[in-house]
């Protein structure tokens, strides 16, 4: 990916963590420690919920992603269960987590940061943030419904204009980020325009607060940038050390 080793330097440099072997942050390979974020839970009111400004106020500033990036003008109020994560229609083992996820509502912010500017295409660097705050119980519910969704889900054949494709879905916990976290894979494969290549998203709990990133086929970017987004919400929300 064009600019990914420009811009995982300056996420890892800003987290404190290295690019490449003998750095300390992650890496697309999953080799060396991985970056993290301290949580809330014992310490923070449990029944707290933040207003959207507040949530835009506490998104990763664009010059954490890298030196000279721009954001996207911050969105809020638009948290919507029908997102994420591909086509779970066709798996109806999934159903029932999916009927709850749909209802599940809280105030939201969201933006997209650009490492370069210049650079908007669908292959281009990118970080999509997005934060959801709820009582810190339901948000612990949200993520076990994205956990058991995976683990029901992890093969859905989905009907395209071409022909029926695959979508491969995995989550793996990630013990070091906020109270709770996973790392969401998904793939997909057949017809002529998907190579099967990985696209990465964290979902982690901070509190009460969701804190999902993304930055597609960019494992190490999206690790990191995970990390800075808890960070913040942490020192800012929560005002924790």
């Amino acid at each position: 990916m064009r600019g990914r080793g420009t811009a995982c330097a300056a996420v890892l440099l800003v987290l404190l963590a290295g690019c490449g072997d003998g750095g300390s942050g992650a890496r697309g390979d999953g080799g060396s420690k991985q970056p993290s974020a301290s949580g809330v839970d014992g310490t923070a009111d449990p029944a707290k919920v933040f207003t959207d400004a507040e949530l835009g106020a506490a998104l990763l500033p664009a010059g954490a992603v890298a030196k000279g990036a721009k954001a996207t003008e911050t969105s809020l109020g638009l948290f919507d269960q029908g997102y994420g994560g591909g086509d779970w229609s066709a798996c109806a083992a999934g159903r029932d987590a999916r009927g709850e996820l749909v209802r599940m509502r809280g105030p939201s912010a969201e933006r997209t940061v650009r490492p370069d500017p210049e650079a908007v295409g669908d292959d281009d660097p990118f970080v999509h943030e997005r934060l959801v705050s709820m009582p810190a119980e339901r948000a612990g519910r949200y993520l076990a419904l994205r956990r058991e969704l995976h683990k029901v889900c992890g093969r859905v054949t989905v009907d395209t204009e071409g022909a029926p494709v695959q979508q491969h879905h995995e989550a793996r916990p990630l013990p070091d980020l906020g109270d709770e976290a996973v790392l969401e894979t998904t793939r997909t494969t057949g017809g002529d325009e998907y190579d099967g290549s990985a696209h990465y998203e964290v979902e982690l709990r901070v509190g009460g607060v969701l804190v999902i990133v993304g930055a597609g086929t960019d494992r190490a970017l999206t690790l990191s940038s995970a990390a800075g987004a808890a960070q913040r919400v942490g020192k800012d929300l929560y005002e924790a050390s």
